[in-house]
């Protein structure tokens, strides 16, 4: 039971952290499920040597924590490519303020 409160606070922490705005939940919401499904689904034991058999893993519970590192590399190319956005952005504002200075000071 202490395994399904541990994923629950960690649900509500993440939660809060949507609410006071410091996650965006366009890049949260699908990982955040995928990843209490996943918890959720890895305290059933018939799950995870399920699992261990399909990825042909002798000792099952390691490929709960494969699924895991998959899971949190998807959540990391996510952020990546957010930030990526954001520098291009960036440097389009830039690009602007830049020209309209310029043709400020010729028009000076």
């Amino acid at each position: 039971m202490i395994h399904i409160t541990i994923i629950l606070a960690l649900g509500i922490v993440l939660i809060q952290l949507v609410r006071i705005r410091l996650i965006q939940v366009d890049l949260f919401f699908p990982w955040f499920i995928a990843l209490v499904l996943l918890g959720i689904a890895s305290t059933q034991l018939t799950f995870v040597n399920w699992l261990g058999a399909q990825l042909g893993i002798l000792y099952p519970p390691i490929a709960v924590l494969f699924l895991v590192i998959f899971l949190l590399v998807g959540v990391i190319v996510t952020l990546t490519i957010s930030v990526t956005r954001l520098r291009e952005r960036q440097a389009a504002i830039i690009r602007k303020i830049a020209e309209a200075e310029l043709d400020k000071q010729e028009h000076s």
